[in-house]
């Protein structure tokens, strides 16, 4: 079964914000043909990046976070990520995992240092709040492309850049969180630069999530380094960016990663 990143970004936008590279040409093609050339880039096989995660309420009032990720696919190709808070100090020492299965939902573990203890995300969490961000545990997991019918919308300039407009809507409404996802897509890179998530209930649009950086090749790999998701029924939004450390932005790709790292004894004691 073929399965693609949350178009939504996921996990993994929150590993790199993100990493793509792309071999095709911006000739004309369909929805389902764009969102299989998103899926198709090449990322590098490892991913290790410091993050800054500002929780941004609807007064403009900001509470940072630091949270450090690693991202790689096993050796089954599946990817698996874990991520390490290290700011503020009342979640320093909170890890999360999350593990890509092949046939079934992913698997996802958080580590919390008041708790002490290993706590496996149940299916029904989904629609919760990732540590109090704007991206649920359901934002964070993979999805199968063939669970969803696409169609191109349209071709328009946005933030400066060519996009296509696909709309995707799930086949099992009862599986997804949102009605259906937009995404602008650049032409140039077949990054989304722009989602759009619209609420089951009143199909009105819920969420946006914007990149609102420039796209940059680091190490030959197009890269975007700031991202924000915004719920527009609370007016609460979440800011990603890519932090320094040592002077130097930490963002890295194809570095080997000990695979002791995506396990849960990991999460208990963070070595």
């Amino acid at each position: 079964m073929r399965k693609i990143l949350d178009y939504r970004y996921t996990l993994v936008l929150l590993t790199v914000l993100m990493v793509f590279t792309v071999s095709f040409s911006a000739t004309a093609i369909n929805g389902r043909e764009v969102m299989e050339r998103v899926e198709d880039r090449k990322s590098g096989e490892t991913q290790h990046a410091l993050l800054g995660m500002d929780l941004i309420d609807q007064e403009g009032n900001v509470r940072a976070r630091v949270v450090e990720i690693w991202s790689q696919e096993n050796k089954n190709n599946l990817r698996e990520s874990v991520m390490v808070f290290h700011e503020p100090a009342s979640i320093e020492g909170t890890r999360f995992l999350q593990i890509e299965n092949k046939n079934s939902d992913d698997d996802q573990w958080i580590y919390l240092p008041d708790l002490g203890r290993v706590r496996r995300i149940a299916g029904g969490q989904g629609s919760d709040s990732f540590m109090g961000t704007d991206f649920t545990y359901d934002d964070l997991k993979s999805r199968d492309i063939n669970d969803f019918k696409y169609e191109l919308l349209r071709e328009e300039k946005f933030n400066g850049y060519q996009t296509y407009v696909v709309e995707a809507v799930p086949k099992n409404p009862a599986a997804e969180q949102y009605a259906k996802t937009i995404s602008w897509v650049t032409k140039k890179h077949y990054i989304p630069i722009k989602l759009e998530m619209y609420d089951k209930e009143s199909q009105k649009l819920y969420k946006v999530m914007t990149v609102n950086s420039e796209i940059q090749k680091i190490d030959g790999i197009w890269t975007a380094f700031s991202a924000t998701m915004e719920n527009l029924e609370t007016g609460h939004s979440t800011r990603l960016y890519i932090q320094q450390r040592g002077g130097n932005y930490l963002l890295e790709y194809n570095k080997n990663i000990d695979d002791s790292r995506f396990t849960q004894q990991f999460l208990r004691t963070g070595r």
